[in-house]
């Protein structure tokens, strides 16, 4: 039987595991890849050597694994790298190109299983450094391809995958989708992740507002701002940051298009032009958005912007989100997606095959 002092002992340290993992949020350095491509092979060109392929895939993404490593040096708490960082959803137009090497489509071919040899090298840092990071893969499971964002933690395990839920029409042709909202909580603040084209239905972002999510991380092939010019002008991102009070953070491969604003729509990091650099700045979770009006306090009894916003929602009214036969698709009925048509896509690929050497 335990004694009184040890009974008296696990009690503490039990509470004290209980408010570690219930901590109020505090201040962390926020970390970004922006990294440009390395050359990948195009199976529409005459030079084409899928000899090349697999070799050119790690060498960007042994890249990125350096700059994960240049994060970790800076102190960084949590990095987060962009979409696709084996830098192969190109090769997902390639739906009659063969891997020599397994048979298959080289797309399917490329998708690695989570955990594997790329996740384990990427858990290897984060344990190194004692930081989070958030890693871009093509995922291969049940013999479906995901494009998935795995999250690892301080000790290197791996404590989640948000697997890309909405997909651009071309990469519907061999990706499947997931149905999952996660937030997961750190020690700082808790975080979210919207992939990509996920980022432009604006249900998500605040889907993720109304679970918890301090700050959503936006890993993406593409970007909302203008060429060669700051996230001031990338309106889509701050109007689903100051929309929802939440920091976003969009990380795409490039010069540009890189940084987090904050919930007040300010851009408080980025390196417009910087080639191959870790963006990083301090954010401090605890803040609250808080309007300074004493009148704006009064009249809706907080200063706090998010609480009065989500205090004031009508959900009961807003059935027309969840419709799958919306008003607005009768206009389109006569549409239709190449999704699910295999025929269409061959004949899609062939139309916009720019190689000197025709198929």
């Amino acid at each position: 039987m335990l004694s009184k002092q040890m009974c008296f002992l696990m009690s503490i340290c039990l509470f004290s595991c209980i408010a570690i993992s219930c901590q109020a949020p505090k201040k962390a350095n926020i970390a970004l890849i922006q990294a440009t491509g390395l050359p990948i092979q195009d199976p529409f060109m005459e030079d084409y050597d899928p000899g090349m392929v697999r070799p050119q895939m790690m060498a960007h993404f042994n890249k990125l694994l350096g700059l994960f490593e240049e994060a970790g040096e800076m102190g960084a708490d949590l990095v987060c790298g962009p979409e696709d960082m084996q830098h192969i959803g190109a090769y997902g137009l390639h739906i009659d190109v063969m891997d020599p090497e397994s048979g298959k489509i080289f797309a399917d071919a490329l998708a690695v299983t989570v955990p594997g040899p790329l996740t384990d090298r990427i858990s290897d840092i984060a344990k190194r450094h004692k930081m989070y990071i958030i890693a871009p893969i093509y995922e291969l499971a049940d013999r479906k391809v995901y494009n998935t964002a795995v999250v690892i933690d301080r000790s290197g395990d791996i404590i989640g995958k948000h697997r890309k839920t909405l997909l651009p029409v071309m990469e519907t042709w061999l990706v499947s989708v997931a149905d999952e909202f996660e937030v997961y909580e750190t020690d700082f603040a808790k975080i979210a992740i919207a992939t990509c084209w996920e980022i432009s239905y604006p249900e998500i972002s605040t889907i993720y507002a109304l679970k918890g999510a301090d700050i959503i991380f936006n890993p993406t092939m593409a970007k909302d701002n203008l060429p060669g010019q700051s996230l001031g002008t990338a309106h889509m991102f701050i109007t689903r940051a100051k929309d929802n009070s939440v920091y976003i953070a969009p990380v795409v491969l490039g010069k540009d298009g890189n940084g987090i604003i904050d919930f007040d729509g300010n851009v408080i990091a980025e390196s417009v032009g910087e080639e191959d650099v870790v963006i990083m700045t301090e954010i401090d979770f605890s803040r609250e958005r808080i309007n300074s009006s004493k009148w704006w306090e009064t009249i809706n009894g907080t200063n706090n912007v998010k609480a009065m916003h989500y205090k004031s929602r009508r959900p009961e009214i807003y059935n027309m989100l969840t419709d799958p036969d919306p008003p607005i698709l009768e206009k389109y009925k006569d549409i239709h997606l190449t999704t699910g048509d295999r025929e269409r896509q061959l004949k899609a690929v062939r139309e916009v095959d720019y190689g000197p050497k025709k198929k």
